[in-house]
């Protein structure tokens, strides 16, 4: 029997692909694109990590599915620290269609940088098993 997305239950972690970006931030950025991404297939983001080995500024980081961020609000990171971000709870604002883009932005102020910024996005296909 083959396993296909169709067949994989929608909680079960197989089904996740990470996407990881790296950002080298600049100083007085608003929502400044880090990286736009047609995942090419329907996805669902599941999580969003942001982790930094050194913060000297005012930075958050927003994931976002075309304009509309699929978190509650920017994820500030922290030193040495995964942060999560808390997602949006409605499903829909968190969903893409195969031509969807997928945007990772950030913000900072005039001042100071983060060392080794990491976005992790856990997107996972959809729909699987039961859902429409």
């Amino acid at each position: 029997m083959a396993v296909t997305d169709a067949k994989i239950h929608p909680n079960n972690k197989t089904a996740l692909v990470p996407v990881v970006v790296g950002i080298t931030t600049a100083t007085g950025q608003t929502d400044t694109k880090a990286l736009g991404l047609i995942p090419g297939f329907k996805f669902e983001v599941a999580r969003v990590e942001v982790w930094s080995s050194a913060v000297t500024a005012t930075i958050s980081v927003n994931v976002k599915v075309g304009a509309t961020s699929v978190l509650t609000g920017a994820v500030t990171p922290v030193a040495g620290s995964v942060v999560p971000g808390t997602l949006a709870t409605s499903r829909l604002t968190r969903r893409g269609s195969a031509t969807d883009q997928l945007n990772i932005e950030y913000t900072t102020d005039g001042t100071g940088a983060a060392t080794n910024l990491r976005v992790t996005v856990w997107l996972r296909p959809y729909p699987l098993n039961g859902e429409v």
